[in-house]
């Protein structure tokens, strides 16, 4: 079923990797499609998925960092295995953003699958 006929169940979507990475590639040039890191700054330099903007979820700025995002653009959020991606999504959920797609398995699992990463 296509992402964006699905129905959430919560405030956010699980999407798999490398629907993802389709999606993703499709809208390449549209900005309100965004790839959001939430791991921190030296994972980030090792590798991430292209043009990803990075705000550490550990950071206590995170929120506030949140709140300068576009509420309305389509954040697919990842971190390294999932955790601190799934803790992104709660809180942007909570913080009222409409189109939040967790990315199953994180930075891990997109690489895993030998799609494309940016160093």
């Amino acid at each position: 079923m296509s992402l964006l006929k699905r129905k959430k169940k919560k405030g956010y979507e699980d999407i798999e990797p490398k629907e993802a990475f389709t999606i993703l590639e499709k809208n390449r040039n549209n900005p309100e499609y965004v790839a959001l890191d939430v791991r921190t700054p030296e994972e980030y330099e090792i590798g991430h998925i292209e043009k990803a903007e990075l705000i550490n979820v550990h950071s206590k700025g995170f929120e506030g960092e949140l709140e300068k995002l576009d509420k309305n653009k389509h954040y697919f959020v990842y971190c390294k295995g999932g955790r601190r991606g799934q803790k992104a999504v709660k809180l942007m959920d909570k913080h009222g953003f409409k189109n939040i797609y967790n990315i199953i398995g994180g930075f891990d699992k997109w690489k895993s699958k030998r799609l494309p990463v940016e160093k």
